[in-house]
């Protein structure tokens, strides 16, 4: 079976879109052209599967974002230039970023 992309840049980062299109691929994939082409004429508002797709792609972006966040906070030099005061910023951390954005937490999360 050979299927093509889905155009991101056709869907604008919009989470809604994307998961239509994705719903609409999985249609013809599985020879309900019909239903597919309800959803690109933008008939099928209704649909869960298209609600719950965009749920879950809204979720993992949030996911990925903190990830990112973190990553960008661990490359940063400043975290590990031991010429700092009190000692570089990755020995203050000790892993706590990481520890957050995987629990599900923004990456700077403060406990008081």
């Amino acid at each position: 079976m050979q299927t093509q992309n889905v155009d991101l840049a056709a869907t604008d980062g919009n989470a809604l879109t994307l998961a239509a299109h994705l719903v609409a691929k999985v249609y013809d994939a599985i020879n309900r052209s019909d239903l597919a082409a309800m959803i690109r004429a933008g008939q099928a508002e209704d649909f869960p599967e298209i609600a719950d797709a965009a749920a879950l792609l809204e979720h993992e972006t949030a996911r990925i974002g903190r990830y990112e966040s973190a990553l960008r906070q661990y490359a940063d030099p400043g975290l590990w230039d031991d010429t700092t005061p009190g000692g570089m910023l990755a020995l203050h951390d000790a892993g706590e970023m990481a520890r957050n954005v995987l629990a599900g937490r923004p990456v700077f999360n403060h406990r008081d």
